[in-house]
């Protein structure tokens, strides 16, 4: 039996077994955990869907910053997005541009990148849901329909054969094996007539197992046309046959539909933030002359984004004589309508994909140590029909462009833990990556073919202090070519070829606990060449984002999590727990040469600071339980928003946010919860699309970010 077939089968068998575990399930990164109480737990193991514990182990042995997500921290709010579920994590930013639509970044991945997201690797147990084309849709995802979530900053999510400067982030569902109750339902109800529903049914036999959840949304948004309508659903069955293997099936279907306000100025912003996207209009010439009106503005031409999504995957763990296999292949089907400014039109998409991997892990013998390696490959391939007609009042109108996109990702890599001496561990890894991206002319396009390859090394120490304490470094290269949404603007402007980002990273940081205190910190520097960066360009009704490569740029900075435990003596005596979980990134990125645009002009940006996120970010959370009830009250600081052009003209003001929680157990299976977001109304800005020089271009490109509002809800479990 190997390695770790043999830690997984102890761990089983360590049912009956007393061990130290968390009793409430706070910190975000993974070394971040209070140990509360002496619990026992009994849980039967499955070899296609790790329980939370488990998962945790394994990310302990990663040299480098993790985040680890467990649904109990974000389920006492109302987490609309997958961005919400991650506010509490070092190193993540997570800001909102529209309802369900989160902008998340990690170490300044994607900066401003549009409704589809790059940067950022996405898997879903395992199974990729980031496009083959090269960006994500956030919106996929439903927060309800999640048992806890991984992330892998930067390098460290070479485990899923990440290689990209954001890393990798894997959402791991519930299964009939990990969740402990038959069937779950939950409403809630809140401000700008939000109201969600959801329930979800799971069972587990000798060998059959299955959890299904499907969630229903609704709300009219804080904003004048921001109202969503949603379905969501996603089920996992798995049976384990005879001879060992286990195999699970998993379902998603949703379909996502809601209204965009636009973006205003900035002072509008601020002063009128629940209003939407002004009408865009030249003239008068001279006084009392016509008025043209170039857009009409989001009303008027009902912007919105509608995405339907099909997917079925299918993942196998096969165990064999010393190692593991693990195989899996995916198919997902995309319908995308998306109306904007009379500029980019009505976007259209039809997209089909598939992909398959594989993965063999295993140990051996070397000089008398045990090396735990794993080998790794995967395809993934997709079609496009995208489309682009005339924006006439919210209908389509003639058609401007159609062309056949498509793209094709090869994977290879590997890594293997070297023990060294003592309790030090050397980590090395080598990934290949091959990608192509082309856009062949139908209708009114330009054709264009882009192929990126390139061998992306990582090297780590992971040195282990004592039980409960690390100390870790590592050193990765970075690769990220660009995604077709990139390649042609969403489809808006002719293909642009970009080169592949690159960069090297150094990283170190320490983990552990210590009786009253937890902490996770992490330091890095990212030095990168191409880096992809966003710019509003002016163009008929409006400005439309564009991208190009920035020669060389550094991203550096410091992620730190902080838990202290700070029950007295009095309350602990009465079952009470204390705890202030901290929280606080820091984002030094910046240019180190002048960048030029898709035109060749450069601009004189060397030494500015790389617009779109705050430099500094503090989340704080004190949170009271005694018996039956809990309370929080949580606190957002960024102390100078980010710059919104890249000549650093114009700074978002900072701001500070007040927010609280509450829930009450009215049995062991029923609870009342309560959550309060922004108590002050501070009016502040949640998002901005980036340009080249704010005080020349004065463009609309600030999203204001919600005011007051309260969610109420009842979960019932049994």
């Amino acid at each position: 039996m190997n390695t770790k077939a043999a830690l997984f089968a102890a761990r089983a068998l360590a049912g009956a077994a007393t061990f130290y575990a968390p009793a409430s399930a706070l910190a975000q990164g993974v070394g971040q955990q209070i140990i509360l109480d002496e619990i026992t737990v009994f849980e039967e193991r499955s070899l296609t869907a790790p329980n939370a514990d488990e998962a945790r182990d394994m990310l302990k042995r990663v040299p480098g910053g993790i985040g680890f997500v467990e649904s109990d921290v974000f389920l006492d709010d109302f987490a609309q997005s997958i961005g919400d579920t991650l506010v509490f994590t070092p190193g993540v930013y997570a800001d909102t541009s529209a309802q369900r639509e989160t902008r998340i970044s990690i170490r300044g991945s994607g900066l401003n990148s549009t409704f589809e997201r790059r940067g950022i690797t996405v898997r879903r147990d395992g199974v990729p849901i980031s496009r083959a084309s090269g960006s994500t849709e956030f919106q996929e995802i439903d927060p309800l329909t999640v048992d806890y979530i991984e992330v892998f900053k930067g390098a460290n999510g070479l485990r899923y054969g990440a290689a990209s400067l954001g890393g990798a982030i894997n959402i791991v569902t519930p299964t009939g094996r990990t969740r402990d109750e038959t069937y779950t339902f939950r409403a809630e109800g809140g401000s700008f007539g939000t109201a969600r529903t959801s329930a979800s049914v799971a069972h587990a036999d000798d060998q059959w197992d299955f959890y299904g959840g499907v969630t229903g949304l609704r709300s009219d948004g804080y904003r004048d046309h921001s109202d969503v309508r949603g379905i969501y659903g996603h089920s996992n069955t798995g049976y384990t046959f005879a001879n060992g293997v286990e195999t699970r099936l998993y379902l998603t279907a949703l379909s996502d539909n809601f209204e965009l306000a636009g973006s205003l100025g900035l002072d509008d912003a601020l002063a009128n933030p629940t209003a939407a996207g002004r009408p865009v209009t030249i003239g008068p010439f001279f006084p009392g002359g016509p008025v043209t009106v170039l857009d009409p503005g989001p009303e008027a031409d009902d912007w919105d984004r509608n995405l339907d999504v099909f997917r079925i995957a299918n993942k196998t763990v096969v165990p064999l004589d010393g190692a593991t296999l693990e195989l899996g292949a995916w198919y997902a089907f995309r319908d995308l309508d998306h109306a904007i400014t009379r500029f980019a039109g009505v976007i259209v998409q039809d997209e089909h994909e598939v992909g398959g991997f594989s993965r063999l892990m295993g140990d051996g013998e070397l000089a008398g140590r045990t090396v735990d390696w794993v080998i790794g490959a995967e395809i993934a391939a997709s079609d496009n029909d995208a489309r682009r007609f005339e924006n006439d009042f919210g209908a389509r109108g003639a058609l401007k462009s159609r062309s056949d996109q498509g793209a094709r990702n090869v994977l290879v890599y590997g890594e293997a833990d070297i023990p060294l001496r003592g309790e030090l561990t050397a980590v090395i890894g080598l990934q290949y990556l091959n990608t192509l991206r082309d856009s062949e002319n139908v209708f009114n396009a330009v054709d264009g073919e882009v192929t990126e390859s390139q061998i992306n090394p990582r090297f780590g120490l992971l040195w282990d202090i004592d039980d409960n304490a690390q100390l870790f470094f590592n050193v990765n290269r970075g690769f990220e070519p660009a995604g077709i949404s990139d390649l042609t603007a969403g489809g808006v402007l002719d293909f642009t070829p970009l080169a592949a980002q690159d960069a090297w990273t150094i990283e170190a940081g320490t983990r552990g606990q210590r009786d009253w205190i937890a902490w996770d910190l992490s330091l890095y520097r990212s030095c990168i060449r191409n880096e992809f960066i966003d710019l509003a360009q002016p163009s008929f009704g409006g400005f439309v984002s564009a991208t190009f490569n920035a020669d060389k740029t550094v991203h550096q900075g410091v992620e730190l999590g902080v838990d202290l435990f700070l029950t007295p003596p009095a309350l602990r005596e009465r079952g009470g727990e204390l705890i202030w979980r901290n929280i606080y990134t820091y984002n030094d990125f910046f240019f180190t040469s002048d960048p030029r645009d898709l035109n060749g002009q450069a601009f004189p940006f060397d030494g500015n600071s790389l617009a779109g996120v705050p430099k500094h970010v503090y989340v704080s959370e004190l949170r009271l339980e005694k018996g039956r009830w809990y309370a929080a009250v949580n606190f957002r600081w960024v102390p100078d928003g980010p710059f919104v052009d890249f000549a650093n003209t114009v700074q978002v003001p900072g701001y500070q946010l007040i927010g609280a929680t509450a829930g009450y157990d009215v049995t062991d299976n029923v609870r009342f919860f309560v959550s309060a977001e922004n108590l002050t109304d501070k009016r502040y800005i949640s998002n901005v699309s980036t340009v080249a020089d704010q005080s020349i271009e004065n463009a609309r490109v600030f999203t204001p970010g919600q005011g007051l509002a309260v969610f109420g809800g009842l979960s019932v479990a049994f």
